[in-house]
């Protein structure tokens, strides 16, 4: 089982409110996620097409891609309206104002 690492990845005031950004951390490309008070992340790529998912709009707590609409869950990453299609998650918390976040 590969270990994770955790990364302060900006401060939470960085972070707008229903709103996300893109980071890369290690080789992977994390969309982090501030929705309902809560921080959430993953990957930023969607399955379909590639579309970048930190851009998309937040609804109920699923995003959904810019591109073609596809949607995924905050905090499972399967989608809403197809089951076999998800991104991965990854632990996400604020500490100290920092927005910190686990990829492998």
């Amino acid at each position: 089982m590969t270990e994770a690492t955790e990364h302060a990845v900006c401060s939470l005031a960085r972070l707008k409110a229903e709103s996300a950004i893109a980071v890369d951390l290690g080789d992977q490309r994390v969309a982090v996620f501030w929705y309902e008070n809560r921080v959430y992340a993953l990957n930023e790529t969607c399955p379909h097409r590639g579309g970048p998912l930190h851009q998309g709009r937040l609804r109920h707590g699923i995003v959904i891609c810019p591109w073609h609409l596809w949607q995924f869950d905050l905090v499972t990453g399967c989608s809403p309206v197809n089951p076999n299609s998800r991104v991965p998650v990854y632990p996400a918390r604020v500490e100290n104002g920092m927005v910190l976040v686990s990829v492998p």
